[in-house]
């Protein structure tokens, strides 16, 4: 895996500038559209996002806490762990043909959400939510658990 680096950014409307900038303003890509998404959701419960490819990993946005709260080898590990979880999703199943392509991977922990969206079987999106306002896990885990 690439050494991961420090997140570019710091808010969720630099990424999605900085996306405007790499792909052209006529380039409305998938990830920018998500970005700005997120954005206009609530940026306060988006904790980081990243993009892979293989084992390379670029953290597009990380919030400030969950920074100060990682020092760099634990980022490095936990990222390392969530791109392979990602690899580990194969886009397309046989067995499951009927109900077409795999489109995001939701893990559920006590305090997390992750969300995991391939692009093919190699890249995809990465993004980890506070859990704390997530209606459709907290509905489930009343329920279910």
């Amino acid at each position: 895996m690439d050494d991961l680096h420090d997140a570019e950014h710091e808010t969720l409307s630099d990424v999605e500038a900085d996306l405007a900038d790499d792909f052209g303003e006529e380039g409305d890509t998938p990830l920018r559209q998500f970005v700005r998404s997120l954005r206009d959701l609530d940026e306060a419960d988006v904790r980081a996002v990243g993009q892979y490819d293989g084992e390379a990993f670029e953290l597009l946005y990380l919030r400030e806490d969950i920074e100060d709260a990682l020092g760099p080898d634990a980022r490095t590990e936990r990222v390392k762990t969530l791109v392979m979880k990602a690899l580990g999703e194969p886009v397309n199943e046989p067995e499951l043909d009927g109900y077409g392509d795999l489109n995001a991977v939701i893990r559920w922990f006590d305090e997390v959400v992750v969300a995991i969206y391939p692009h093919d079987e190699w890249s995809g999106a990465i993004a980890t939510f506070d859990r704390a306002n997530s209606p459709l896990v907290d509905l489930a885990s009343k329920h279910l658990s």
